[in-house]
């Protein structure tokens, strides 16, 4: 499949939504089911927040209305909201919920090496049409590290199969491998990112398993009352966390934290009280000769 028809479809769906004006609830019901679930999501990166609270941060497939962005924003960091295009964007700017925006391919981005400190891409890597030539574009232009919430991928558990089925019935039959722009949902592999980097020499990185539970009906509903959806959800989520625990079910999801540079000791206990396994990567004994010949 062409990526530039892929990324093309995104363009038209980010179009529609602007022109739809259809805010995520996030802005609109701050109190939902669904704008709780992506703070839920978004919150297992608050250490790395703490440890640095004055550095750049950019967002990468934020079109939904630079909501992560904005998350990020409200807890006081500096970030820069980045799409395929940015009619959404746009909109989020101009209704103040975020400050700094631009249209960026994730597959081949304008900025320099280095040139910011963190990026983030929550749940849009499963999106590319080729995600790994993304990762490695988020990693080049990323001084400190990137990190990704995305669907993970890892051994077949006892459970997968009647998980699939749940989905399956509560999404009307959608496909769990691709999705209606053409792409293959690419689900994250922490083996597989583990040889990427250490194929480029970086030090380590941190995980962490995250279990969700989405069924639309559920997500207007008020995430503090006592109803169905609230009750709904939560147990969804305590179900497969149970059933994780017991390695009869494989987390849904995975914040995943690649580092660029070692970790201070400090940000490593903070991450790993916070559930984080932390994957030191082997160093190449060559580097240092390959250096030398160049």
């Amino acid at each position: 499949m062409n990526s530039m028809w892929s990324y093309g479809q995104h363009k038209k769906r980010e179009k529609e939504l602007s022109e739809a004006s259809d805010l995520p609830f996030c802005y609109t019901r701050p109190n939902s089911i669904d704008a709780w679930r992506h703070r839920r999501m978004l919150g297992s990166i608050l250490p790395i927040v703490k440890e640095f609270p004055d550095v750049h941060w950019l967002t990468v497939g934020d079109g939904k209305f630079g909501t992560d962005a904005a998350f990020l924003q409200a807890h006081g960091v500096d970030v820069t909201s980045t799409s395929i295009s940015t009619y959404t964007l746009e909109i989020a700017h101009s209704r103040g919920y975020i400050r700094k925006y631009a249209a960026e391919n994730a597959e081949a981005m304008s900025l320099a090496d280095s040139s910011v400190d963190f990026v983030l891409c929550k749940e849009s890597f499963h999106h590319f049409p080729r995600p790994t030539l993304g990762f490695y574009e988020m990693l080049r232009i990323a001084r400190r590290g990137v990190i990704l919430i995305e669907p993970m991928e890892s051994k077949v558990r006892a459970l997968a199969f009647l998980k699939s089925l749940i989905k399956r019935v509560l999404r009307d039959g959608a496909s769990d491998q691709f999705e209606v722009s053409g792409n293959f949902i690419y689900r994250l592999s922490i083996r597989e990112t583990s040889k990427m980097l250490t194929a480029l020499g970086h030090p380590c990185l941190a995980w962490k398993g995250i279990n969700d539970f989405w069924y639309p009906p559920f997500a207007a509903a008020d995430c503090d009352r006592l109803s169905l959806a609230a009750v709904g959800t939560r147990a969804g989520i305590a179900v497969q966390d149970l059933f994780a625990r017991l390695r009869l079910l494989n987390y849904g999801l995975a914040a995943v934290i690649c580092f660029k540079e070692p970790p201070a000791p400090s940000l490593m206990s903070r991450l790993k009280r916070n559930g984080f396994a932390v994957v030191d990567l082997p160093e190449n004994p060559y580097l240092d000769g390959i250096e030398n010949v160049h």
